[in-house]
């Protein structure tokens, strides 16, 4: 009797999707190991209390009526290499086919988006601010041969320093991404956090010059942030790496690394309560960054700069800030982009800079059959 095929993740994928079952792809760096956590019913839970949580968790940019911390159960965890038999769903009657809710999404023009961020500049010289992020969305017509689970794997193979994901929930349907930024990792050596800021572009002369000023102020004011908000937390002191510059992709960042090796475990959504959103994707002062966001961007963050990865999975925390991602619609691509304004900023440079930014995702797609 022949050996019955393996699963392969294109079929698990549209097996979970015709089920409307929450399921996450991902790729730790530097790993070759696509990893899958999927649920056997299509009821996602709303997460409060995550001290001892296991699974998957995705975490919106601020959590609202709409938006709210979820945890996909690692009913399934396993490899993509080693999925199971496509018969495990167990669908609750009153949630079977559950649809994600259409979602109108706006995209800002150029003018748009100047007139945004100079809005920013104005109060930051009034003293409102010493920090925003100013994001936005870039649309794209879905090719109609477009396989998600294809882009995935195509973004691990072109992105292996990257943290790489396929996000699925009923709520809030199909997202992907290739994030450069952790939040917090969490193992035996340790409470790891990066200051992430400062951008430009990836080429041979940009590798020698020097950062502007400009990035050097990004970098300092998240690297003050996080120093502060462990502060709360803990009386450790951090080992301390950078600032460094580091490669993501076609763009250059500014990184500091922060490492506590002598902080419970148990203390870390409190320090994740502390850090997020941090300024490398909201501002500072941190609340009026974000009502002064929720207030002007054309388009809802939803989970955009939230957070994401797997939560006591092999007996770490993982979770890295959700940059680089797109969500996947009826008939479009939508990829959210920011940059971070300060009173040096110049508004044409931003939006050249989340241009830049957008083709980490768009780049990968195939170009439009003449």
């Amino acid at each position: 009797m022949p050996l019955a095929k393996p699963v392969s993740l294109v079929q698990f994928f549209n097996y979970c999707l015709q089920k409307g079952l929450p399921f996450a792809f991902y790729r730790i760096p530097e790993s070759d190991i696509i990893k899958v956590i999927a649920q056997k019913q299509n009821i996602t839970v709303k997460s409060k209390d995550l001290s001892d949580q296991k699974g998957f968790l995705f975490a919106p940019f601020q959590q609202d009526q709409a938006n709210f911390n979820t945890l996909i159960a690692p009913d399934i965890f396993t490899t993509a290499n080693k999925l199971p038999k496509l018969n495990f769903a167990a669908i609750s009657k009153t949630e079977a086919g559950t649809e994600t809710a259409k979602q109108k999404i706006k995209e800002a023009t150029k003018k748009e988006f100047i007139a945004y961020v100079k809005s920013i500049q104005r109060e930051i010289k009034k003293g409102a601010f010493k920090k925003v992020v100013a994001a936005r969305v870039v649309k794209k017509k879905k090719p109609e041969d477009f396989n998600p689970v294809a882009f995935f794997q195509a973004l691990c193979k072109k992105y292996p320093t990257a943290f790489t994901t396929l996000v699925y929930t009923p709520q809030y349907g199909l997202w992907i991404g290739a994030s450069p930024e952790i939040l917090l990792t969490v193992d035996t050596s340790g409470f790891k956090t990066y200051s992430l800021a400062g951008t430009k572009a990836n080429t041979p002369q940009n590798k020698t010059r020097a950062w502007g000023q400009k990035e050097k102020e990004e970098q300092k004011i998240v690297t003050r942030y996080i120093l502060s908000a462990f502060k709360k937390v803990t009386k450790a002191k951090p080992e301390v790496l950078g600032p460094e510059t580091i490669t993501a992709g076609n763009l250059l960042h500014l990184r500091t690394t922060f490492t506590y090796p002598a902080i419970a475990k148990n203390k870390w959504p409190d320090v994740v309560a502390e850090l997020h959103p941090t300024p490398a994707v909201a501002g500072l002062p941190k609340q009026t960054s974000i009502r002064f966001i929720q207030s002007h961007e054309l388009a809802a963050r939803g989970f955009y700069s939230g957070y994401l990865g797997p939560l006591n999975i092999d007996a770490q925390i993982n979770l890295f800030v959700n940059l680089r991602c797109m969500q996947v619609l009826k008939n479009k691509l939508a990829v959210h982009v920011g940059c971070g304004i300060t009173a040096d900023s110049i508004a044409a440079d931003e939006w050249k800079e989340t241009k830049m930014k957008s083709q980490t995702l768009l780049s990968l797609l195939k170009p439009a059959k003449k």
